[in-house]
């Protein structure tokens, strides 16, 4: 009789088992590309959002004529300033805003128009660079020439109301900024006659690294920095 029911109740769990298999294989479970970074962004859908990873990924191409910029480093394809970046995003500036705070950053918002001389402040961002096919991944300091020699410390600077107002398309700049969503921390703002004389440094795209890429796909992914 113990044996008897020994099988009755391994039959049962067996029963339960099959009747979960068939349930998964009819309803399955779904994953958005937002939440897998995995999967890479493309021209029709530009931007992936990982909260759990806390992080951002933006399609966007590498300029083709392009050699230097003394500061616009990722512009919206659709904002004036477009044709004076180095990359040009398909994700609006706030989209952009939006999805870092999606991922839990804080922007620091401290910057204006009279700021000159001031470094933007918000939570840091580790900024990588990879395009399909590539399966690794490229720091800032690899991809830009920096002739200043500061480096890169990308900040979420916010500034979602000056950036509606001025329509640059600025998502990142390579100095601190008021305008761009995100900027560089490692040079102060600084105003357009002075960068013209004297600018902060000079960036441009490491052609060594990024070979025959003019005008093709990369994907560029903000990480929240680590320890943030």
């Amino acid at each position: 009789m113990r044996r008897l029911r020994r099988v009755d109740i391994l039959l049962f769990f067996i029963g339960i088992g099959l009747l979960a298999y068939l349930f998964l294989s009819l309803f399955p479970v779904r994953t958005t590309s937002a939440q897998k970074t995995d999967c890479l962004p493309t021209k029709e859908s530009p931007l992936i959002i990982d909260s759990k990873k806390r992080c951002v990924l933006l399609y966007a191409v590498v300029s083709e004529n392009l050699k230097t910029s003394t500061h616009f480093g990722v512009v919206f394809k659709d904002g004036k300033l477009a044709d004076k970046a180095l990359f040009r995003a398909y994700v609006s500036p706030m989209e952009f805003h939006d999805a870092l705070l999606a991922i839990g950053m804080r922007p620091g918002d401290n910057l204006t128009s009279v700021s000159k001389g001031k470094y933007v402040e918000g939570d840091p961002l580790d900024v990588t660079v990879t395009w399909p096919g590539l399966n690794k991944e490229f720091p800032l300091k690899e991809i830009l020439t920096d002739s200043g020699g500061k480096g890169f410390q990308i900040k979420f600077g916010g500034n979602r109301t000056a950036s509606a107002a001025e329509n640059s398309g600025c998502l990142t700049c390579l100095e601190s900024c008021w305008v761009g969503i995100t900027s560089n921390a490692a040079y102060p703002m600084t105003g357009a006659l002075k960068r013209f004389f004297s600018p902060n440094s000079e960036f441009s795209i490491n052609r060594n690294v990024i070979q025959a890429r003019g005008g093709g796909p990369v994907i560029l992914i903000y990480r929240a920095a680590t320890g943030n």
